[in-house]
C-alpha cells in the first residue's frame, strides 16, 4: 500500500519497480534499464558474458539477513594491454579466459574490506577496456560502450535476480567509476528512491554529467543521501593523469567528508617522515585530492607509475580511505533509513 508524505502527497512504498501496488503477494518487479543498440562488429569482442551463470559473479551475502542494503560494485581495469588472438587484435577482456580473469578476480577481494562489511556485495566479470585503451580519449569513446553494455545487461539482471527491492549503492574504481557516471545518468524514478548514495572513485565527474542528469548530485557532507561521492588522488601537480583526473566538476575529502580545503589526517597509512601524519586535503580549483607525505613502499610495475610517476596514487585509493568509506556507507545508509519511504533530496 502507497504511504503518504507531510503534504499529503501518496508515495510509492519503498522497493516498487513502478509496476503499481506491491501487495504481500505480489512479486517484486523492477524497471530494467533500456540496453543501447551497437554495431557488435565494429571492433573484434570476445565473447559475451552470461549472466545467468555464477560464474560471472562475485557475490558475498555474508550481511544478509544483518542489513537490507546492497553495494552493485564495477571493478577497475587489470587486462593490461591489446592482446592478438589468431589474426584479431582485442582491446576489450576475454571473461571465460582463464589468465585474464586470473588477473580481475583480485579485485574483488579488495572490494570486500570496503563493501562487503556492512553490505550485500555484487559484483562481476565484464569486456572491459583494457588498460592501452586509455591511451586516447577517441579511442575510450570507441570502445567504452561495449563494457558499458555488459555493465547495464549486468545491473539489470542483478535488479531482476537479486536486489528484490532493497535499497543499494553503485560503486566503482577507475574504469568501474567511469560506470558508475554512465549507470548514474540512466537511473529510473524507481531505483533512484532506493539509492543510498554513489562513490566514484579515481574517476571524474565532469560539468558535462552533471548537466546531463539531475541523477548525480553532488554530495557536500558524511551523510547525505541520494549523492555521489567523487575523489580521486595524487601527492603533486605533476603526476595528474589528464584522461581520468581532468576534468572535475565535483569531489568530496573521503577523509573528513568536506567539500573544502580543510585537511585530514589519515592514521592508517605510513608517512615518508614519520614523525609527520599523513594528510590529504582537496585542491579547490582541480577538484583533486592531494595527500602529503604519504610513501608508497611497493609500486610494482604497473604501467600507471610508468606513465604518471610516484606520485600519481590511482592504485592506491583503497590503502589511503578504505576504512572511512566503509564506516562512511554505514553512516550514509543510517541516515536513509530515517528518511520517510519515498522522500529523497534529489532533483529527478
Amino acid at each position: 500500500m502507497a504511504c503518504s508524505s507531510d503534504d499529503g502527497q501518496e508515495l510509492l512504498p519503498l522497493g516498487d519497480g513502478g509496476a503499481g501496488e506491491v501487495g504481500e503477494e505480489s512479486a517484486y518487479v523492477p524497471d530494467t534499464l533500456e540496453l543501447d543498440s551497437l554495431d557488435m562488429t565494429a571492433v573484434n569482442l570476445p565473447p559475451e558474458p552470461d549472466y545467468s551463470d555464477p560464474e560471472m559473479w562475485f557475490i558475498q551475502e555474508a550481511m544478509m539477513g544483518k542489513t537490507d542494503l546492497d553495494v552493485f560494485y564495477t571493478c577497475p581495469t587489470e587486462v593490461i594491454t591489446d592482446y592478438v588472438s589468431g589474426w584479431k587484435t582485442y582491446g576489450h577482456m576475454n571473461v571465460y579466459d582463464e589468465n585474464q580473469r586470473n588477473a580481475f578476480s583480485p579485485d574483488f577481494d579488495k572490494a570486500v574490506p570496503v563493501f562487503g562489511i556492512t553490505a550485500n556485495l555484487y559484483s562481476f566479470y565484464y569486456r572491459q577496456v583494457t588498460l592501452q585503451t586509455f591511451a586516447s580519449e577517441s579511442t575510450l569513446a570507441s570502445r567504452f560502450p561495449y563494457a558499458y553494455y555488459d555493465i547495464k545487461r549486468a545491473f539489470n539482471y542483478y535488479l531482476e535476480h537479486f536486489n528484490q527491492g532493497r535499497p543499494f549503492i553503485i560503486a566503482g574504481f577507475s574504469q568501474g567509476g567511469k560506470a558508475t557516471v554512465e549507470l548514474l545518468k540512466e537511473l529510473l524514478p524507481s531505483h533512484m528512491k532506493r539509492l543510498v548514495a554513489a562513490y566514484v572513485i579515481g574517476y571524474k565527474v565532469t560539468a558535462a554529467d552533471l548537466e546531463q542528469s539531475p541523477n548525480i548530485v553532488p554530495a557536500t557532507g558524511a551523510s547525505d543521501v541520494g549523492v555521489t561521492c567523487c575523489f580521486s588522488s595524487v601527492g603533486d601537480e605533476g603526476s595528474i593523469w589528464s584522461i581520468i583526473q581532468v576534468p572535475v566538476a565535483c569531489a568530496i575529502n573521503p577523509i573528513n567528508w568536506k567539500t573544502d580545503d580543510t585537511p585530514a589526517e589519515i592514521p592508517w597509512v605510513k608517512g615518508e617522515n614519520p614523525e609527520n601524519p599523513v594528510v590529504v586535503h582537496k585542491d579547490l580549483e582541480r577538484n583533486i585530492m592531494f595527500v602529503d607525505n604519504y610513501i608508497v613502499e611497493d609500486f610494482g610495475f604497473y604501467p600507471v607509475t610508468w606513465i604518471m610517476g610516484k606520485k600519481n596514487y590511482h592504485r592506491h585509493e583503497y590503502d589511503l580511505y578504505a576504512p572511512s568509506i566503509t564506516q562512511n556507507i554505514a553512516q550514509r545508509y543510517a541516515a536513509f533509513q530515517r528518511i520517510p519511504t519515498g522522500i529523497k533530496p534529489i532533483r529527478w
